[in-house]
């Protein structure tokens, strides 16, 4: 197990976070930890004088009934995706710890089909998408839907995408698994990515992920956020129950449309972002969310 550097920078502002330190787990997947987030995160809390321990879940190998490296925490904050990693999220909430995000939430994003099956039966604007074998694929999509992109159920990080833009290019795709298949939209090369923390939405409009090579005069733009921006962020956050989370959006003629939704994104263009996820999670109102009647939100 990792531990990172405990030194207090600052103290933190009396608005926002609870009067004294947490002690604050933060469960990372190792291609994770040195990213944006939840590096950012950690030296905002180190800085408001809070304990923090970064936990590779791959480090754990403890039998199940002890898991001692969750004692004494306050608070465990997830960045992953991974089967180990939702198995301890599980794990601490069924001994009564908070955590953000919840592991039904990261799981109700990480499998593609489900989150697609509950976009669109909640009636949330979304390409059209299938679920199947290519061989289906070939004899049940029509014309009209094609170009499609073709995605893992559980692939993350534009990982395992492809584009096909015609019938016979599908039909010499080989892949025996089941997958998800998703009209490609056309836009100007950028996407619009809606950032959430808590009741707070950002939006902000980047170069696209995929299906163009980076370039160096790339730009990132924060926008203003509409009305429409704000209630189609929340409802995407209330409908998986994620506290922490991004929603991929391209804008059309018709308004915006949901590619997908992640939990824990980096934040990219939000201003102030490390600052405003630190006092989130440390609040009185988050530390105290999902928390069970009669139990103490510190693991013994």
């Amino acid at each position: 197990m990792h531990f990172p550097n405990r030194t207090s920078i600052a103290s933190n502002g009396p608005d926002s976070s609870m009067a004294s330190p947490l002690h604050i787990g933060i469960l990372v997947e190792a291609r994770y930890r040195d990213q944006t987030q939840p590096a950012g995160l950690r030296a905002a809390l180190q800085r408001r004088n809070h304990k923090v321990v970064m936990i590779d879940p791959e480090d754990l190998t403890d039998e199940i009934s002890t898991i001692p490296s969750f004692h004494g925490l306050d608070l465990l904050v997830a960045r992953g995706r991974s089967w180990h990693l939702l198995f301890l999220l599980a794990w601490a909430e069924l001994k009564g710890l908070r955590t953000i995000n919840r592991r039904a939430s990261i799981g109700a994003v990480h499998n593609k089909a489900e989150m697609a099956i509950a976009l669109v039966t909640a009636g949330l604007p979304t390409p059209r998408t299938f679920v199947g074998t290519i061989g289906q694929f070939t004899g049940q999509i029509s014309l009209s839907c094609y170009p499609l992109i073709l995605k893992p159920i559980f692939g993350d990080n534009c990982s395992g995408l492809s584009i096909v833009q015609t019938r016979a290019e599908l039909e010499r795709v080989r892949l025996e698994s089941v997958v998800l298949a998703q009209q490609y939209l056309p836009s100007d090369g950028h996407d619009l990515k809606l950032y959430g923390i808590g009741e707070q939405v950002w939006a902000v409009r980047k170069p696209a992920a995929f299906g163009r090579p980076p370039r160096y005069d790339d730009k990132i733009e924060l926008l203003p956020v509409t009305p429409d921006m704000q209630a189609l962020g929340r409802r995407c956050a209330e409908l998986f129950g994620l506290e922490l989370y991004g929603a991929d959006c391209i804008q059309t003629a018709d308004g915006l449309v949901v590619i997908e939704v992640n939990d824990f994104p980096n934040y990219t263009g939000v201003p102030d972002a490390d600052d405003r996820l630190a006092n989130y999670i440390t609040s009185y109102k988050s530390i105290n969310k999902h928390r069970k009647p009669g139990v103490d939100r510190k693991l013994k």
